[in-house]
């Protein structure tokens, strides 16, 4: 009869937040408490390690990404690591670094005094803070569903994404910033409120992630609102204060020092209704700002969000408005069936887009969003998982199973998947751009047979002081040859490199053709033409 009772029990008050795996989920003062399964997190944890070395090989990429942020931060994390400190070595003034935070580059520097400059190893050193990330939200998922097979699951989908896979392989910011917010996310379930935050040692390194998280991307400023509004809607003043102190305590000194310089040219690109085409004029009053909202709502919600889960290159002309809005809305649910944290993590989740929507719409893709994009997972699966149980439930079906085997069936995700995973592979094993090899070769050439105070122009700057080690600056962009050739003999540009289109061609040439004379080439790659010539004044 006993038995008969608890099975009776059991079976009219199911709680979907219990892992069925442990007899008991409650503790002696009837709070949950997360289940006692070692074994089982210990024979996730090594299927988690072995599938993420195999894939990573698979996909790694030892080519250097053709974006300029890249080559900035290996140049920046140099000279911090060559004690020149937070500069720019590539220009002859060796000003002080304003446009990028500098918690990657440090990192960067760290990691060559231990293992070396070369950039396969800080690529891999990426990686490396990938599988830690995947490691700690598995627990940090398994704080907020009390389910160890459903982080389990979606961990090991989490694994398999496209654009987290890719930006693991590159020497960008994106992967360290999902590192420490999750260390930050994973802190924040740990605190027992009880002990005063001064006494705290979960509370200290929540704080310090939130912000070595700010000193990677300004857009950490989104978790600590998240963490604020939670601690808020608490009504806990005492944890509320020491976030707010803390964090603001230990982002002033960069804060004051990037102020002094002028401020990030990222924040100053806001004012702009094109970066790229300053003609267009600035921002003026609510409707450019309204318009700038719409369109960037738009585009995340019809293409970049579903992409982002997905793996596909986002459709900005055919975009989906009902994927857009099924996907939010099954994250939406997600977050209502978290019930603690949910504030926290929803605050994250809405500041992150909030800075988003007042970006410049030019500034497109996923790596804006990248950070979130494992929330986004987690959450999504986490709905649909939460909305079955739902239904199982007005079934009056008994959840205990339902809950034991239904994550695994989000494996079959994992499928869906798979075809990135091949391109990037065939992405690894294809050869540098003709164009590229050749002005990679130039730059090389530079070194060997240039002297060292030579001031050269070019397109992607940094990528050409990767392998030349000379002092480099962009193109002049001046319309007036004569202009354009003063400002030049001003700065002292001894050399300039002309390859491709675009840019290169639209300021040179009319320079060129007005005066030949003064620029005599010195040295050209053919198929294609990459051309190196001397500034005569």
């Amino acid at each position: 009869m006993k038995q008969n009772s608890n099975t009776k029990s059991r079976k009219s008050t199911p709680n979907k937040n219990i892992n069925p795996a442990t007899p008991s989920a409650k503790s002696n003062d009837g709070k949950l408490k997360i289940p006692n399964d070692r074994m089982q997190i210990i024979v996730y944890l090594l299927i988690l390690t072995f599938a993420f070395i195999p894939t990573y090989n698979h996909i790694f990429d030892k080519k250097i990404a053709f974006l300029g942020d890249n080559a900035n931060y290996y140049v920046f994390g140099k000279a911090i690591a060559h004690g020149d400190g937070y500069v720019n070595a590539h220009v002859v003034e060796q000003t002080k670094v304003n446009s990028f935070p500098p918690g990657y580059s440090f990192f960067i520097a760290a990691t060559m005094k231990v293992f070396g400059e070369d950039i396969t190893t800080i690529k891999i050193a990426n990686g490396v803070l990938f599988y830690f990330s995947l490691v700690i939200l598995f627990f940090f998922f398994r704080q907020i569903s009390k389910s160890t097979h459903l982080s389990f699951v979606l961990t090991l989908v989490m694994l398999f994404n496209y654009y987290l896979l890719q930006y693991s392989t590159w020497m960008m910011s994106e992967i360290p910033f999902i590192f420490f917010s999750s260390i930050a996310l994973l802190a924040l379930t740990k605190i027992n409120t009880d002990i005063a935050p001064w006494k705290n040692y979960w509370f200290f390194l929540m704080i310090f992630a939130i912000v070595y998280s700010y000193h990677i991307r300004s857009q950490g400023i989104a978790l600590f609102g998240g963490v604020f509004v939670y601690y808020l809607s608490q009504k806990n003043w005492k944890y509320l204060a020491s976030t707010f102190i803390g964090f603001v305590a230990l982002i002033i000194p960069w804060y004051l020092r990037n102020s002094s310089l002028g401020g990030s040219p990222y924040e100053a690109a806001l004012k702009y209704k094109n970066y790229y085409d300053r003609a267009q004029g600035e921002m003026s009053g609510i409707g450019d700002w309204m318009n700038r909202f719409t369109e960037n709502f738009s585009r995340y919600m019809t293409s970049e969000i579903p992409a982002s889960l997905f793996g596909n290159q986002p459709d900005y002309e055919a975009g989906s408005w009902m994927a857009g809005i099924l996907i939010l809305a099954l994250v939406g649910f997600g977050i209502y069936k978290m019930k603690k944290y949910q504030i926290a993590i929803a605050g994250y989740i809405l500041a992150t887009f909030a800075i988003l929507m007042i970006w410049p719409p030019v500034w497109t893709g996923i790596r804006f969003m990248l950070p979130i994009v494992p929330l986004l997972i987690f959450l999504f699966f986490y709905g649909i998982y939460s909305l079955i149980l739902v239904g199982l439930t007005f079934l009056k079906i008994d959840l205990t199973k339902a809950e034991r085997v239904l994550p695994y069936f989000f494996l079959i995700f994992i499928f869906v998947l798979f075809p990135k995973i091949k391109s990037l592979n065939e992405e690894s094993k294809k050869y540098i751009e003709p164009l590229y090899k050749n002005y990679f070769a130039m730059a090389n050439w530079t070194k060997n047979n240039l002297p060292e105070d030579v001031i050269i122009l070019c397109r992607k700057p940094m990528l050409f002081h990767l392998y030349s080690d000379h002092f480099v600056q962009g193109i002049v962009k001046i319309d007036d040859p004569d202009e354009a050739l003063a400002k030049m003999k001003e700065e002292h540009y001894t050399h300039i490199v002309i390859y491709g289109d675009g840019l290169s061609q639209k300021y040179f040439i009319p320079l060129y053709n007005k005066y030949p004379e003064k620029f005599p080439v010195i040295q050209k790659l053919s198929n294609p033409d990459v051309y190196l010539m001397e500034i005569k004044y």
